[in-house]
Order: structure tokens, then C-alpha cells, then sequence
């Protein structure tokens, strides 16, 4: 992918464990045409210390997009969520989960927690890039909420 000099990258933060889907993300994303860096952990408890700057993350880039699978090996993608809820909503990434759940509780809790979108596992690449790619003009005039969005 070819950038401008000019242009930052969009940061990408991928949190999935699951190298398949992990591997159809990326791919989706590379061939959304969006201009970007993206890094995958794949534990809330690596996700948390990349997003606070911790430990081998602290270089780490403030990531503009969260892509955040809810099911992982060591907790829940809420937890996430939850440790993002402390920061200053300017500073909150725009973040997408990524779910085979349809359970009501759970998108409502991401609702409370001001998830941005949401896409259905199995992801479909033409979702997925019209998403990566409104969520690239969301960083440049402002966001959204799942409210408002769905």
C-alpha cells in the first residue's frame, strides 16, 4: 500500500484470537485501500497493555480504529471496553466489535460503552471494507456511536 509522505497511516488495532478470522480481517483491510498500520494481539490482557502503552507496548501508536473480537482466551472483549471507559472520549479510538453473538445484553452493554459499529463473524469483506473505510471519514469529521450508526 502506497501512502503520501504527507499522510499518517491510520493505527489499526486488531484483538482477535482466532487466526483465521484474524487473516480475513487483515486481508479485508488491506484491500479496503485505506492507508493504514495494523497491529494484532490477540488477549484483553495484551489488548489493555498496548492501549495504556505498557510493558513490550510502550511505543506502542495510539491505534484510531479498535477491531475487538468479544470472545478471548483470557476474558472478554467488554474488558476492553470497560478499560477504554476511563479514557477522555477524544482520545477513545473508534472501535468496532467483532461478534458471532446476537445476544441482546451484549449489544446493549457495547451500546453503554460507546462501541462505534458492529460486524457479524463470519466477517464479509464488502461489510467490513464499507465500515473501515466510513470509519476513516469518522476520524476526519468527527464520531459516532453504535446508536447512531445502527
Amino acid at each position: 500500500m502506497i501512502g503520501d509522505s504527507k499522510t499518517k497511516p491510520m493505527e489499526i488495532l486488531l484483538v482477535e484470537d482466532g487466526l483465521t478470522d484474524a487473516r480475513v480481517t487483515i486481508f479485508a483491510v488491506r484491500r479496503s485501500q485505506v492507508y493504514h498500520r495494523l497491529t494484532l494481539v490477540r488477549t484483553v490482557n495484551e489488548a489493555i497493555q498496548f492501549l495504556n502503552r505498557e510493558g513490550i507496548f510502550s511505543r506502542a501508536p495510539k491505534p484510531d480504529l479498535l477491531l475487538l473480537d468479544m470472545m478471548l482466551p483470557d476474558g472478554c472483549g467488554l474488558d476492553v471496553l470497560e478499560a477504554l471507559s476511563e479514557w477522555e472520549p477524544g482520545n477513545r479510538p473508534t472501535t468496532v466489535v467483532l461478534t458471532a453473538s446476537s445476544d441482546p445484553q451484549l449489544l446493549e452493554r457495547c451500546s453503554e460503552l460507546k462501541v462505534h459499529d458492529l460486524i457479524s463473524k463470519p466477517v464479509h469483506e464488502d461489510e467490513f471494507m464499507r465500515v473501515v473505510r466510513d470509519h476513516k471519514k469518522l476520524m476526519i469529521h468527527g464520531t459516532q456511536t453504535l446508536s447512531s450508526v445502527t
